[in-house]
């Protein structure tokens, strides 16, 4: 009998719409570091400023920009960059009207949480991550626009920016909630710290415990390298965590475990562990499947194997990885995220990796589906082939063969038998 608890619900991408509760008044416009960029970058501040009259939130490196400022002297400058400086002249008069009326952050220092509605990134696809990585908790609505190299995760022209951003501010778009991953590394002194606790939380420590306790909370601090991700501090990644040797010249050994079960071991060079959107970067390089970003799943890929039969493999969403270096490994190892905050995972160490409950809520210029397959075709070339040719263009080369070659296949065959 049908029970209503056993029917799976799957959800269609395309229901994902963008929808306003209230109207957007505040946007971060996050651009990268290229003297290309500051004409569509000022121009896009200005209307925003004047037309939309909104409040526009910038990094506070982009008013240290020199192309943008006139309060230095320029005779101690190359010659070669007062060249630029005189190009970009129009461009800084009107950025310096606006100068005043933009609000500055700095990353590290200040927290965007709850007070950003909209984010507009120029650039490629690192000014995404940029913007991931600022957001550790829930990220507003990303507007990608393509001012890189590759631009896969950003589907926007410039061109025409005014009415593209219109009809996103009114809600006219398509949205793809792309997933990222929790990351947190548990050091083997945390946990060590942790039973010692639990052993003198009923009475007082005794002088050796105390020691010991003293030893472990030194010692972590000094190897912890000021690096925010520890067991109380994760970090949220959108493109992939990856563990690799570094610059030892043996195998990396590392144990990989799934809701606490034992799965396998990688001897190679390392492991990529990736959502969908990371799909088609490193993990991609490195063999894997692309999977498309509204699918619910974490991707697990080895980095050159020192095995024919370990080919990489996708989990479900929910599960916890575990992933540590072996007892008996030879070395240590590194781990980034996104490419970020490089550290390194001694033994006892281990790295746990879950689907992040806040996944980066990314603008579509068309669809879900016709956005990825157009990044897959343009930036990547997938499945480019020279077509094949229809029998009716062949037909004139069969007509053309004469009988007596005909003759010479027939008597091939009749040797070969």
């Amino acid at each position: 009998m049908k029970n209503s608890a056993m029917v799976m619900q799957i959800q269609d991408p395309a229901s994902q719409r963008l929808t306003w509760y209230k109207p957007p008044l505040t946007v971060l416009v996050i651009k990268k570091k290229d003297s290309k960029v500051l004409f569509p970058f000022v121009q896009l501040v200005e209307w925003l400023v004047q037309e939309k009259h909104m409040v526009v939130w910038v990094e506070s490196a982009v008013l240290e920009d020199k192309l943008l400022r006139d309060d230095f002297k320029l005779d101690q400058e190359s010659a070669r960059f007062r060249q630029v400086h005189g190009e970009y002249a129009g461009v800084r008069e009107r950025f310096l009207a606006l100068r005043e009326k933009l609000v500055t952050f700095k990353d590290g220092r200040d927290d965007l949480t709850d007070r950003i509605d909209f984010i507009v990134c120029l650039g490629g696809d690192g000014t995404l991550l940029y913007a991931s990585q600022l957001f550790q908790q829930s990220v507003p609505p990303v507007m990608a626009f393509y001012l890189g190299s590759l631009g896969f995760l950003t589907p926007f022209q410039c061109e025409n920016f005014q009415d593209q951003v219109t009809n996103v501010l009114e809600g006219h778009a398509a949205l793809t909630l792309r997933s990222r991953l929790r990351c947190s590394i548990h050091r083997k002194g945390e946990r060590r710290k942790e039973s010692l606790q639990a052993a003198g939380s009923s009475n007082l420590l005794k002088p050796s415990l105390q020691r010991q306790l003293n030893y472990v909370e030194v010692n972590h601090s000094a190897g912890s390298n000021n690096n925010n991700c520890n067991a109380n501090n994760s970090i949220l990644v959108l493109n992939e965590v990856v563990i690799n040797r570094g610059p030892s010249p043996y195998l990396s050994n590392i144990d990989i475990f799934l809701d606490g079960k034992y799965i396998t071991s990688v001897q190679g060079d390392g492991l990529i562990v990736s959502t969908p959107t990371g799909s088609t970067a490193y993990a991609a390089a490195a063999g894997a499947s692309m999977i498309h970003p509204s699918v619910p799943a974490i991707l697990v890929t080895p980095i050159c194997p020192h095995s024919l039969s370990f080919r990489p493999i996708v989990v479900p969403a929910g599960v916890e990885l575990k992933i540590s270096i072996s007892p008996d490994s030879r070395n240590t190892s590194r781990v980034s995220f996104d490419g970020r905050n490089d550290q390194e995972l001694n033994h006892g160490d281990s790295l746990r990796v879950t689907t992040s409950i806040y996944p980066v809520p990314s603008i579509c210029s068309q669809d879900q589906i016709s956005d990825w397959f157009d990044s897959l075709a343009e930036g990547l070339h997938w499945n480019v082939r020279k077509r094949q040719k229809c029998l009716d263009e062949l037909s004139d080369l069969t007509s053309s063969v004469s009988d007596d070659t005909l003759d010479e296949f027939d008597n091939l065959k009749i040797y070969d038998a």
